[in-house]
């Protein structure tokens, strides 16, 4: 998504601080400083360019089922109803919905608006993706291929192909093909905040034309930081390789807050296992404590799959009550570590919350092979209360 009026300022402070910080790649806050003037902007026209910047981010972030009631707002403050229906009809494709879609894009002439990069031919291109869904390939692509011959280098119709690309399997190259050499990189600017995995698609195709394109290399940070972990550790190889491990967009996903918890601690232990970087660690830490109770025990043992080394951090970190801890001790005797795993039983035991455990809670948390291993495991170290603890506790399991 590009910004139109560049250097134009609007009169508001909340619309314009939030083009700013779009225009630094800051889009969490560029989307609240959009939704403050699409509510509370006295100008028509500038809550409805703010409501469509909110639309246009939910739809590039993977979150169409938002779009609706940002759509309705536009429709509300516009002369004409054509940007709204255009963005709410891109969010019905993301959505599966091609006959609502469908009935949107019908009405739809002239979506143009003051700030916000829509055109004509970006509705042209959102036709296209509604016909490739419904399986008329060819169709679609005479379309994408009309608009491009029309101009090849408009940043909305880059950015509606990118939507193509990421919910289709469209062939960029056949976009690319109407581009020049020397005007790859104006393609590439266009493409900075549109959909991720539709601007890897189209990115790939320009790599693969020429590897070690410091021009692709570039626009990577922008994009593959979004991509799931081992999309994201393939760019990460070519930018360390290209010697810019600096901006390894696996440890960007690691460290962004807005990633689930899982997902951030397998970019960090790919990042440390393929490439060795200390700052996984870092990145694991803070991605460990925000971990679910149903996340914990997968995630530790994938980590231990992927980086070993790193296995004690999600350790330390997730055994944080009683019930995590024998979650944890349970993961880690069934995984061979039964020093490790008794040693995390009495740190849970130890635990102020351990008060409130039930004998059913630390039945459904460890198993009778782990109770009588644990058991044994206390006994050998003199522990009699914990042995006598895990004794007692395997006897009601018997019983039942």
């Amino acid at each position: 998504m590009t910004r139109h009026g560049d250097g134009e300022p609007s009169g508001n402070e909340a619309f314009d601080r939030a083009r700013e910080y779009l225009d630094r790649f800051r889009e969490d806050e560029a989307l609240d400083w959009f939704e403050i003037a699409a509510t509370e902007s006295d100008d028509p026209q500038i809550r409805a360019s703010a409501a469509a910047f909110v639309a246009g981010l939910l739809c590039s972030r993977g979150r169409p089922w938002e779009v609706v009631i940002w759509a309705d707002v536009v429709r509300e403050y516009s002369d004409r109803p054509d940007l709204g229906n255009l963005l709410e009809a891109a969010a019905r494709l993301q959505l599966g919905e091609l006959d609502e879609a469908r009935a949107l894009l019908a009405g739809v002439e002239d979506p143009t608006d003051r700030w916000f990069p829509a055109t004509v031919t970006t509705a042209r291109i959102t036709r296209a993706h509604m016909a490739y869904l419904d399986g008329d390939v060819e169709n679609a692509t005479g379309q994408v291929e009309a608009a491009l011959d029309a101009d090849p280098i408009a940043p909305d119709v880059w950015d509606a192909v990118a939507r193509l690309c990421a919910d289709t399997d469209f062939d960029p190259a056949a976009a690319l093909a109407h581009v020049p050499d020397e005007r790859v990189i104006d393609v590439m600017a266009a493409l900075q905040r549109s959909v991720p995995t539709g601007v890897e698609r189209i990115v790939e195709v320009i790599w693969e034309r020429n590897p070690g394109d410091a021009r692709v290399l570039a626009l990577v940070p922008s994009f593959a930081a979004k991509l799931d972990s081992l999309r994201a550790m393939e760019w990460s190889a070519r930018m360390r390789a290209a010697g810019m491990g600096r901006l390894c967009p696996l440890l960007q996903r690691a460290e962004d807050p807005s990633v689930d918890a899982a997902e951030r601690a397998r970019a960090a232990a790919l990042a440390h296992a393929s490439f060795g970087d200390r700052r996984a660690r870092e990145a694991l830490e803070r991605a460990v404590p925000s971990l679910t109770d149903t996340e914990l025990v997968p995630t530790l043992r994938e980590v231990w799959a992927i980086a070993r080394m790193l296995t004690d951090t999600v350790v330390v970190g997730g055994a944080s009550t009683a019930e995590r801890s024998l979650m944890i001790a349970t993961a880690l005797f069934e995984g061979g570590a039964r020093t490790e795993s008794y040693a995390v039983l009495v740190h849970g035991l130890s635990l102020e919350s351990a008060d409130g455990l039930t004998t059913e809670t630390v039945v459904a948390l460890l198993p009778l092979p782990v109770l009588r291993g644990l058991a044994e495991e206390a006994e050998e170290r003199g522990d009699e209360d914990v042995a006598g603890i895990l004794e007692a506790v395997s006897i009601v399991v018997l019983e039942q």
